[in-house]
């Protein structure tokens, strides 16, 4: 028979490998001993170091008392602590099933290993109720990846709050302070990732559909991925300003080497007569057409266009030699179409994010990056010489709005924007969860840091390239014509699906709109007549059972994959001030009441914009269907 230890460890190596394999070589009673009473739940951790007992009274009672002190935050979902302590007041915490995970977060891996061996987590750890880390091994990564783990955990991040569990654990300050930095950072990056402007993704949704019978005509990823396997050394050329210095060798190593090249590199490149493999492009916007119509069309020959089914039909058109290889990107409205042949790229924001994902998909031995500088040179230039856009086509902010980050090389740091920012966390989030040993090298020599890379200048870099015979080009495969027009037939009944499955829902969500703003109406009548005793709480509860119906929408993955994209961004940042009203504690029936009117309150324009939403995604794949009719 298993013992709790043995029980808990079981578990922790498929949840948390290094972490068990810590507690593995753990030597027990170094730093601190353990004082059992006669109940088990009773014990106290003594520091011997500083002969400091964890707990100053009796453990169990001032478990009792935390567990009661902790009663305001009854209904939070994502609990963050800092400190173990003895893990009773978790096992007590744990019995709340508003409690969807709780993080843990502890300095001692000894006290971790007391805790493991005396109280059993393992059902909990198992189903991640319960997460415990051990702070050594916390990265910023680590702590982002608790906001991917499900959809609902970012929505609760204006609650955030990491909680020191006692007065002991007050000796981490510093440590505490960094980790706590690191939350504040990843819930920025979940936020800002979802965006604030629906526009964009009813842009591309429009643009997605409207290039999908072209798209349905190219060569696939998969195609694609077939002519790169086994290819030893991709280099991404971004046009950051330290790019210029860097042309004369990469003339010089591109026969040898895969050129991935995002679109604003593309002239330089041709400028300097160095041809890519291949240019990517994954922006909506038709300004990203000009890299294409302002490059001699002699340029595009031999080349392949990876470019994503969002993209303007200028940029497409523009396209008139090469080959043009959509994917989709990873977006709900793409992959509900089912042609997983042609996904899924462009995760990240910027085209060399979408590049390094080709470079992983690809298996490719080494990548090298180069014009990657994220940031302003230092004469305060944005972009490389020869830009079509200049140089200087971003320009640095005022001193009080300057955003900083590390400087490639290190001793200092260099000056970014929010969305260079934004690129970078992207790049160094891809690169610790590239899931095979791939050696990443920042050759860019200016800009800055991306953690996770080898830094090497580009001279050094390139002397690790096979130069024994030069490389094979790319050769896709169009897919039949047969095959082709079964996809746009199948793609066609999808939008029509899209209409008719949207339409109803969206008349479910507005019929209870007319109901509470009804309710509403009568309820402000009330105010103004002091008849506010006349309340019908009944029908408050009824109205509030029903928006619970339609929230469960969002559970639907066809919901999801139809709309949610396009409304996440302000259905999401209202979901962010109403997860503070969902935590609020309530002692009583008034105060249940009173949050139950709030409830309503809230909904009333969050069903208005759903409903908007979806008639916009609605009416969007309609007028898109139309351009198949205006192009045949």
């Amino acid at each position: 028979m298993q013992t709790i230890y043995e029980k808990n460890l079981a578990v922790l190596k498929t949840k948390d490998p290094l972490l068990a394999l810590a507690l593995l070589n753990c030597k027990p009673n170094q730093k601190f001993d353990v004082f059992m009473d006669n109940d088990v739940a009773n014990f106290n951790i003594i520091d011997k170091e500083s002969n400091t007992p964890l707990f100053m009274g009796k453990p169990l009672e001032e478990s009792m008392q935390k567990i009661n002190d902790f009663s305001p935050y009854a209904y939070y979902p994502y609990l963050y602590f800092y400190g173990a302590g003895n893990g009773v007041f978790y096992r007590l915490l744990l019995g709340n099933s508003q409690h969807q995970r709780i993080v843990v977060i502890e300095p001692e891996l000894e006290i971790l290993f007391i805790v493991l061996n005396l109280l059993d987590f393992s059902s909990e750890i198992l189903s991640d109720k319960i997460i415990f880390l051990y702070a050594k091994f916390c990265t910023y990564h680590m702590i982002h990846s608790l906001f991917e783990m499900d959809k609902t955990s970012r929505i609760y991040s204006k609650v955030y709050d990491l909680h020191i569990f006692n007065p002991y654990y007050e000796r981490y300050h510093s440590e505490i302070l960094k980790l706590n930095q690191y939350f504040i950072k990843a819930i920025e990056h979940s936020v800002i990732s979802v965006g604030n402007d629906t526009r964009d993704a009813i842009i591309g949704i429009r643009q997605h559909i409207q290039n999908l019978p072209d798209a349905l005509s190219s060569p696939t990823l998969l195609n694609l991925l077939e002519n790169l396997k086994n290819k030893d050394t991709a280099i991404i050329v971004s046009t950051g300003p330290s790019l210029t210095k860097q042309l004369d060798l990469l003339k010089s190593i591109a026969p040898y080497a895969t050129l991935f090249c995002i679109d604003a590199s593309f002239p330089i490149l041709h400028k300097h007569g160095i041809k890519p493999d291949i240019v990517f492009s994954l922006e909506r916007v038709e300004a990203t057409a000009r890299f294409y119509y302002d490059t001699p069309e002699e340029a595009q020959d031999g080349v392949v266009f990876a470019i994503t089914s969002i993209v303007h039909k200028r940029l497409k058109d523009s396209i008139k030699r090469g080959i043009k290889q959509f994917s989709f990107r990873p977006f709900g409205y793409t992959n509900l179409f089912g042609f997983h042949q042609y996904g899924y790229l462009g995760i990240g924001m910027s085209a060399a994010n979408m590049a390094y994902e080709l470079v992983v998909h690809s298996r490719f031995k080494r990548c090298i990056l180069i014009g990657q500088d994220l940031a302003f040179g230092d004469d305060g230039t944005s972009h490389a010489k020869e830009a079509l856009y200049g140089s200087d086509e971003i320009k640095p902010k005022n001193s009080e709005e300057k955003l900083f980050v590390s400087k490639y090389g290190g001793g200092g740091e260099v000056e970014t924007t929010r969305v260079w920012k934004l690129f970078l966390e992207f790049f160094e989030k891809d690169i610790a969860q590239t899931p095979y040993k791939l050696e990443v090298i920042n050759a860019t020599e200016g800009g800055a840091r991306i953690g996770g890379t080898k830094e090497m200048s580009f001279q050094e870099a390139i002397k690790l390239i096979d130069t024994s015979k030069p490389k094979t080009p790319i050769k896709l495969t169009y897919p039949k014509k047969s095959e082709s027009k079964k996809n746009i037939r199948i793609a066609k009944e999808k939008c029509l699906d899209i209409i008719a499955y949207g339409t109803e829902k969206k008349l479910l969500v507005e019929e209870l709109f007319l109901k509470i703003a009804a309710y509403t109406e009568k309820l402000e009548k009330l105010n103004n007549e002091n008849k506010l005793d006349e309340i019908d709480f009944e029908e408050l509860s009824s109205l509030s059972d029903a928006i619970d119906t339609i929230k469960k929408l969002f559970e639907d993955k066809k919901f999801n994959n139809y709309f949610v994209d396009a409304i996440q961004s302000y259905i999401f940042h209202q979901e962010l001030d109403i997860a503070k009203l969902v935590v609020k504690y309530t002692k009583n029936e008034i105060d249940k009441q009173a949050k139950q009117l709030e409830w309503i309150y809230a909904h009333k324009y969050w069903l208005f914009s759903l409903a908007g939403g979806m008639d916009c995604v609605i009416e969007t794949v309609k007028e898109a269907l139309e351009s198949w009719e205006e192009n045949n």
